[in-house]
């Protein structure tokens, strides 16, 4: 239902919330959890390419995620859909190699499903 969906200060209240439970998730490889909150049709793209749900899941298991800051959200509302931009500082090693920790802007695209939220794409712009 359209009137369960946030608006205003609570849409960006609503999409930290999303983002915060998705990093919480890779720290802990709580990966069943992870994998409820992504989309079947979701679509990840990175400075290597493109990969889908199954190919993003075994990326997330290969990083080692440390203390991650976010800043600068902006947030809007398509329909049932919350586009989501920020910067994004972690400490994180992907393939063996250990990532800058300055800030980077990532982009999310939230649907609501019934009364959950799950991810359909996400980009990652990292400086590599």
């Amino acid at each position: 239902m359209m009137s369960s969906i946030p608006s205003g200060s609570s849409l960006e209240e609503e999409a930290k919330r999303l983002e915060e439970m998705s990093v919480a998730l890779i720290q802990d490889n709580n990966w069943q959890a992870l994998e409820q909150l992504l989309s079947p049709a979701c679509q990840f793209v990175t400075g290597q390419g493109s990969c889908d749900r199954a190919e993003a899941i075994q990326l997330m298991k290969e990083m080692h995620l440390g203390e991650v800051r976010f800043k600068d959200f902006k947030v809007t509302r398509a329909g049932a859909n919350l586009i989501v931009s920020f910067w994004l500082s972690a400490s994180e090693t992907i393939g063996g190699k250990v990532l800058p920790t300055e800030f980077s802007p990532r982009l999310s695209v939230w649907q609501r499903e019934g009364s959950a939220w799950q991810c359909i794409a996400y980009s990652v712009f990292n400086r590599v």
